[in-house]
């Protein structure tokens, strides 16, 4: 069995449409929550539920970098001008190339959504950090 350690996940994001994605840098946590709404009815035929559509939402923490690499890093002031313009933005999350497997051959998550927060970190005598939230709107592809 291969373990995949997180210093080699990286978490994509593109602010312009899902077609040229760059990794968040500088990384410190992420997590993804998938969720459906359900509902339960008592019937005389027994407990039915029923369930909604999926959502994910991808929550992370990461040190601001003030000149990330053009094309292939995204940093705060990039997430910070989607979110003040309410972008939809795209999201992808995938195994990486790891000895024993290829990208994505373990999980896959991909969706657009919508920056529902995000906060600025400052403490004298720590690195200037970010954390945010970005909430699934429409399908989520889970494809391998």
């Amino acid at each position: 069995m291969v373990q995949v350690l997180g210093a080699l996940q990286n978490v994509e994001i593109d602010v312009a449409g899902g077609t040229s994605y760059d990794d968040l840098v500088c990384l410190r946590t992420s997590s993804i929550n998938s969720t459906v709404d359900a509902t339960a009815d008592q019937t005389n035929c027994g407990v039915l539920t029923a369930v909604g559509f999926p959502q994910m939402t991808l929550n992370f923490d990461a040190i601001c970098k003030t000149d990330p690499t053009a094309g292939s890093e995204i940093s705060y002031n990039s997430l910070l001008q989607a979110f003040n313009n309410k972008t939809l933005v795209s999201v992808r999350v995938q195994n990486p190339v790891v000895s024993g497997s290829s990208a994505g051959a373990a999980y896959y998550h991909q969706f657009q959504g919508y920056i529902t927060s995000l906060t600025f970190n400052q403490a004298t005598t720590e690195f200037i950090s970010f954390s945010g939230t970005i909430q699934s709107t429409g399908s989520i592809d889970v494809t391998v």
